[in-house]
């Protein structure tokens, strides 16, 4: 039984677009003095809780919108078939995730031992996109370098 989980091939520029979108917003985010603030639905807001209410809008910041965004976008581009999707670009799909991981898991361990307060919150919050960026960027070398060695032979 063949197990397809990418998504298609049209999906990758709808992804481009919206990491695009968010990276724009994040450099916007960055370089204000101040974060915008939003309401937002929340199920559980920590001031509340105690007082026994679970749904209410709360203040959330500019980055609470991009990083979803940023994900989506990346997820779309990382895991969109190639227009020749076969075995050999499975294969290295397979072993640029793993490789992927690993280096994700190291960022962990070194955020966990260098980084304390509030930052380390935001530096939890870049490891998965920062996994995604390490994995599209080793799939799109092995892709190249697979693809200049069989247009050589």
């Amino acid at each position: 039984m063949k197990k397809n989980y990418l998504f298609p091939n049209s999906f990758k520029p709808v992804g481009v677009a919206l990491t695009t979108i968010a990276l724009i917003a994040l450099i916007i985010w960055v370089c204000l003095e101040t974060s915008p603030e939003f309401k937002m639905p929340a199920l559980i807001n920590g001031d509340l809780f105690s007082e026994g209410k679970y749904f209410c809008m709360a203040d959330c910041g500019l980055l609470t919108f991009i990083i979803p965004v940023l994900i989506t976008g990346l997820i779309f581009i990382g895991f969109s078939k190639e227009k020749i999707e076969d075995e050999f670009v499975k294969s290295i799909r397979e072993q640029c995730l793993v490789w992927a991981t690993y280096c994700a898991a190291i960022l962990l361990v070194i955020f966990t031992l260098t980084v304390y307060s509030w930052s380390y919150l935001y530096a939890m919050y870049s490891i998965f996109p920062l996994f995604l960026i390490l994995f599209i960027i080793k799939f799109r070398i092995e892709l190249y370098k697979a693809n200049k060695e069989g247009g050589a032979q």
